[in-house]
């Protein structure tokens, strides 16, 4: 008597299994040895994230010296040992920015660009495009900052460096005799909602260059695009 079509598969699947139980085995230690592997290393980049901060911070409070802001120095030691840490990438940024604060343009010029190299997206690219921009305004490269900040603004719409980019390009077309051009930076940042500071910035500046040119007084048309 055949056994039953249920107890039939059942045995066929004992069998089976225990042709490739070495497979089997071999296959879930595998699993196994991958996920620890993936705990490790998300545990060692949480412990090196941690302590990249920890450095970084550490900046901030330092007994004993005698300068109230760290160095540029001290930033990109942070950065060199934490390379691919988001702290270290901020302290690049950070780097970037002493040495601007510095008068250093040209060092300040090259590590936003780095910054920009190591990050590509998001807040801090976003703060390495305007500071190659305004690098290359303090080193009077003004073609270049011109082009930095247009685009600045067309790839980070959404973050507020586009306002800051539009009011260092307005400065820049009033100073080249365009007020009008300028005019219409300063319309497009007080049309933006999130513009906060800088539109008050924006507005001063605005009634500071119609008081200069006071042709402009009756032309408040909005502006769809920065020439």
């Amino acid at each position: 008597m055949a056994p039953p079509p249920e107890q039939d598969r059942m045995m066929q699947v004992m069998a089976w299994l225990e042709i490739h139980q070495a497979r089997l085995i071999a296959a879930l230690v595998v699993i196994i040895l991958g996920v620890s592997v993936l705990l490790v290393w998300r545990n060692v980049r949480a412990d090196r994230e941690s302590k990249a901060n920890a450095a970084l911070l550490a900046l901030r409070a330092r007994p004993g010296v005698s300068e109230t802001a760290p160095r540029a120095a001290d930033y990109l030691r942070v950065a060199d040992q934490y390379p691919s840490s988001m702290a270290g990438r901020r302290a690049q940024l950070l780097a970037a920015g002493a040495f601007f604060e510095a008068g250093q343009y040209s060092e300040a010029l090259s590590e936003f660009e780095k910054a920009g190299e190591r990050q590509r997206s998001g807040s801090l690219a976003a703060q390495a495009a305007y500071g190659v921009a305004a690098s290359l305004d303090a080193l009077d490269r003004i073609d270049d900052a011109v082009a930095r900040y247009q685009a600045v603004i067309v790839e980070y719409a959404g973050d507020s460096v586009a306002g800051q980019a539009r009011l260092a390009l307005a400065r820049i077309h009033a100073s080249r005799g365009q007020p009008e051009i300028a005019l219409r930076l300063y319309d497009e940042v007080l049309r933006d909602r999130d513009a906060g500071a800088f539109a008050q910035q924006a507005m001063q500046q605005r009634e500071s260059l119609i008081r200069s040119h006071p042709q402009l007084a009756g032309n408040g048309a909005p502006v769809d695009s920065v020439p």
